[in-house]
């Protein structure tokens, strides 16, 4: 799978928590609903959409796929979804392509995963000839080409880590593990930092980086946890780090001194939960996501000033993990 990809939806995309023995449990990230929308003018009637799916042959996209194909066509909506072959998974060249080819066609409105920097200029050629452009996982900034933006509240997402951690009794110091020092990664650990500050038992006590190469967890998180030797608790934005981290624990023999938040349900994020090396396993309600997104896109359509639409998330513990798995959250 695409890196970024991976990153975004991990999030990654994004998140890493524990649930509700640990206070925050099955709770929600966001409410259902949006800030209030603002009427604005130029206001036109909706008829098609076109999702230019990143990763098309990924069981978690063919769930947004469908999802959004569900409430499209219950909008009215005539709903297509294209997206790279399974030999370029996530190939930003065939999705910019493709979004090129439904501009001309004249859709009504396009949503994607801005893969890359390159998506910028191409949805905002698509909005100059007044459609309706979506991004999921985008940054939502006027550069950004896109009319809505649904994803991540990366604030409240830092809220919920430090939330969790800070439940538990006695201090507690933290390692985090992201892709990078910029964009997401800076999004997710500036709000962990900034809620942490917020904390009287909850510290951070250094951060690594592992790219979009799994095999630089295990080095990397051994290094935090030998420079770091009071870390009780490694949390990560990334699904990448799950495996890598649960060897360094065990190289290490921290095995139940050292506890896991981890993302989404792969790259071993439930088994880690199941055999105790993570106390949760943070999850979203794409399906959802999907959704509220067609609904966001029909809203712009009409004149409405819509906001981020922020994902649902919960961070499931052992006994109500399998709950949110077999209600396809991921």
């Amino acid at each position: 799978m695409n890196g970024s990809i991976t990153r975004s939806l991990g999030i990654g995309a994004i998140g890493i928590m524990l649930s509700a023995s640990l206070a925050a449990c099955g709770s929600s990230s966001t409410p259902n609903s949006s800030p209030p929308t603002t009427k604005a003018s130029g206001a036109k009637a909706l008829k098609s959409l076109q999702f230019v799916n990143p990763l098309p042959t990924q069981p978690v996209w063919q769930q947004v796929d469908s999802c959004m194909k569900q409430e499209a066509q219950a909008k009215g909506l005539t709903y297509t979804s294209s997206g790279p072959p399974a030999s370029s998974p996530g190939d930003p060249t065939v999705m910019i392509q493709q979004i090129q080819q439904a501009t001309a066609q004249g859709v009504g409105a396009i949503v994607t995963f801005p893969a890359s920097g390159a998506f910028g200029p191409v949805l905002q050629q698509a909005q100059q000839k007044g459609i309706i452009t979506a991004t999921l996982y985008g940054d939502g900034t006027p550069a950004s080409g896109a009319t809505v933006n649904a994803g991540v509240d990366w604030t409240q997402i830092g809220q919920q880590y430090v939330a969790a951690i800070a439940s538990l009794p006695g201090d507690h110091h933290v390692g985090l593990v992201a892709e990078a020092s910029t964009g997401i990664g800076k999004s997710w650990t500036d709000g962990v930092e900034a809620a942490a500050a917020k904390t009287s038992n909850v510290h951070i006590a250094g951060t690594v980086y592992i790219g979009a190469d799994a095999s630089n967890a295990l080095p990397q998180v051994t290094s935090l946890l030998t420079a770091h030797p009071n870390i009780d608790f490694v949390a990560s934005n990334t699904g990448l780090m799950t495996q890598g981290a649960v060897a360094a624990i065990k190289s290490r023999n921290l095995v139940g001194k050292v506890r896991l938040l981890v993302i989404n349900n792969a790259n071993g994020g439930p088994q880690a939960v199941e055999n105790g090396m993570a106390v949760g396993v943070y999850l979203q309600d794409l399906c959802d996501l999907a959704k509220r997104t067609v609904d966001g896109v029909v809203e712009a359509s009409q004149g409405v000033k819509v906001p981020l639409i922020a994902v649902n998330a919960v961070i499931a513990k052992k006994d109500d993990l399998q709950g949110y798995l077999n209600k396809g959250w991921s």
